[in-house]
């Protein structure tokens, strides 16, 4: 995984600015109706899970932990084709299915958090961002009645804090990535 991470840290910065490009949206137009709500966020979270599944394959012969990766990207992909099929759901089932969408990747990035422990410092960056993720998830299943704008303003800035944090964390992934080089560059020597 750590070799997946660092070789792609660019890919998480692309999807932490779609996280806060997706969090000031929702902040500042938060009476989007409900099928332009569930259209944005199923283009959102469909290139969020197509980049993790081109992550997992590009390095599918030299990682064993790639499946972390690829499930995120293949529960994206499905719940983003889901609400862009059906973009007339209730503001319930897409509060459901967002606050479901919230939980799973912030637990999975919680769980690549704690393998990348073994390879670099500054993983907690990466930690906070699930953590928040499955905070807000709770938050969500928690309030599904809220008023509409209240919840698309959850879900924006719970988006720009995910979105910080990804970026923090690929801009670390990035050092460890090039301190591995240099190490086994000098050992080689």
């Amino acid at each position: 995984m750590f070799n997946i991470l660092t070789k792609n840290w660019w890919l998480l910065i692309i999807q932490g600015l779609l996280f806060i490009l997706f969090g000031i949206i929702a902040i500042v137009n938060p009476t989007l109706t409900a099928a332009t709500f569930a259209i944005w966020f199923a283009i959102f979270i469909m290139v969020h899970g197509f980049f993790a599944i081109v992550a997992a394959i590009r390095n599918w012969k030299t990682e064993e932990d790639k499946w972390l990766v690829l499930v995120e990207g293949i529960v994206s992909v499905i719940i983003g084709i889901l609400l862009s099929i059906m973009p007339d759901l209730t503001l319930l089932v897409v509060s459901f299915t967002i606050a479901f969408w919230f939980l799973i990747t912030g637990v999975l990035k919680i769980a690549m958090a704690i393998e990348l422990r073994k390879e670099i410092k500054g993983e907690g960056w990466i930690i906070l961002g699930g953590i928040i993720s499955v905070l807000f998830g709770f938050l969500i299943f928690a309030r599904p009645i809220l008023g509409y704008s209240y919840l698309i303003w959850i879900i924006g800035f719970c988006s720009l804090f995910v979105g910080i944090a990804m970026i923090f964390g690929s801009f670390r992934l990035r050092k460890a990535g090039k301190m591995v080089k240099e190490k086994i560059a000098a050992e080689l020597k």
